[in-house]
């Protein structure tokens, strides 16, 4: 017995080997662009809350985000692991960076008290509600047992009951302190989708499904100056599903821009940190596209300093720099994004 016990630790403490996968740049190139237009988009909410472009963006990015999760989660290999050997897993690449994002987020707010680990989990502060949403799907999908198509029909009713009871654009409504966060309830559909649809061939009508989107997307729009909890659930559902049936096609894509598929390859820091270098410069009083410029070009340096620290990148979600050719690669933690994990 206490053979098995020390077997459990070196398996926990004892870090995976590193495997290298053929990157897919068209998958790369969408997740770069995603996180850009997070980044534009709580830029337009600091700058105006109300503002088109604020409104816009609420309707597809996270959506698409949750389905390309669901696209790219490796299932079959989820159920092979114990539930400890697969939070082992998600660890270095997802669990880490997001403690100390929201350890950095509870100290500059002061928020700190017994309640704030639970809290953390159940109502994480703005956008950190990402990682442990995602963690749960993922936990769920591995432990019901369930095939994908099955997933999916589970959590069409309940995600779309979900968002007609907290709504999704203009009129939210997250209920008292206790209960989870409304992420919880109305994306299920978007991973469920994403895990359907990468079991399933490329579709062969996706001029209709873009016609569907576009229908969708133009709805969505004109919902900015009518409000209705029920048609921005329906516009969202029109724009978002039928871009996440067509996520087989990310994979044809051939070309590729080098800065957005790296931002793609390490979308988990960007997304988790550039609201604290929003919040540093306008502490500085800069606003408008100089705060944007500032903003970018501070992310993108501290991006390429931090990958070059071994002790730190893992800590902050950014991928190391690569050995050279003659290094031993052993020992490299792998930090891919939460959303590439398969």
């Amino acid at each position: 017995m206490g053979e098995g016990l020390q077997n459990r630790d070196v398996a926990w403490t004892s870090p995976p080997p590193r495997v290298e996968k053929q990157r897919v740049s068209g998958i790369d190139l969408f997740r770069g662009a995603l996180v850009i237009l997070v980044i534009l988009g709580h830029f337009a909410e600091l700058s105006q809350r109300h503002h088109f472009l604020t409104w816009f963006g609420v309707g597809f990015r996270m959506p698409l985000f949750i389905g390309l999760t669901g696209y790219l989660f490796n299932l079959e290999q989820a159920r092979s692991l114990s539930s400890t050997g697969l939070l082992r897993k998600y660890y270095d690449r997802m669990v880490l960076p997001w403690l100390a994002a929201c350890a950095m987020a509870l100290v500059i707010t002061g928020s700190i008290d017994w309640f704030s680990p639970f809290y953390a989990m159940i109502r994480p502060p703005y956008h950190l509600w990402f990682v442990p949403v995602i963690l749960a799907f993922m936990f769920a999908a591995k432990l019901c047992r369930l095939g994908p198509a099955t997933m999916l029909a589970i959590a069409i009713p309940i995600s779309i009951g979900s968002m007609y009871v907290f709504g999704v654009g203009h009129h939210v409504w997250q209920f008292d302190a206790w209960t989870p966060d409304r992420r919880y309830f109305i994306y299920p559909i978007y991973f469920a989708l994403g895990m359907w649809v990468a079991r399933r061939p490329a579709p062969t009508h996706e001029y209709r499904l873009l016609l569907v989107a576009f229908t969708g997307l133009l709805w969505w729009s004109r919902l900015y100056d009518h409000p209705s909890t029920a048609a921005e659930a329906a516009a969202e559902l029109l724009l978002c599903v039928p871009l996440i049936v067509l996520f087989p096609w990310l994979r044809r894509i051939t070309f590729d821009v080098a800065l957005i598929s790296a931002i793609g390859r390490d979308s988990l820091f960007f997304y988790l940190w550039h609201p604290l270098v929003f919040a540093l410069w306008s502490a500085w009083g800069f606003s408008g596209a100089l705060l944007l410029a500032l903003a970018a070009g501070t992310t993108l340096a501290a991006w390429t300093a931090i990958a070059r620290l071994p002790n730190l990148s893992g800590v902050l979600g950014v991928r190391p720099v690569a050995p050279p050719a003659n290094a031993p690669a052993a020992g490299m933690p792998d930090t891919a994004s939460p959303e590439g994990a398969a």
